[in-house]
């Protein structure tokens, strides 16, 4: 398979940096795993949001249980005094 990359002047730095993060020497095959690190990294981003949507869920639920508890208990003491 070949690839045409236009203006390799301007990419030439990303396709640097890509060639070392992917330990590949050709272009082509940097881009390849790129694509696929690519990929793999959006995919755990969608796991990790979906992670932190739920902690921030179970916070809220604490928090309003814990706020329910303090009116209890103010209300419970106030009708002490």
């Amino acid at each position: 398979m070949a690839i045409t990359i236009r203006n390799v002047d301007k990419h030439y730095y990303m396709i640097e940096d890509l060639k070392q993060l992917t330990n590949n020497k050709v272009t082509t095959k940097a881009l390849i795993k790129g694509g696929y690190m690519a990929v793999k990294l959006g995919n755990q981003l969608k796991e990790e949001q979906a992670a932190h949507q739920q902690t921030k869920d179970e916070l809220l639920k604490l928090k309003e249980v814990v706020s329910n508890y303090l009116h209890h208990h103010n209300a419970l003491a106030n009708s002490i005094k």
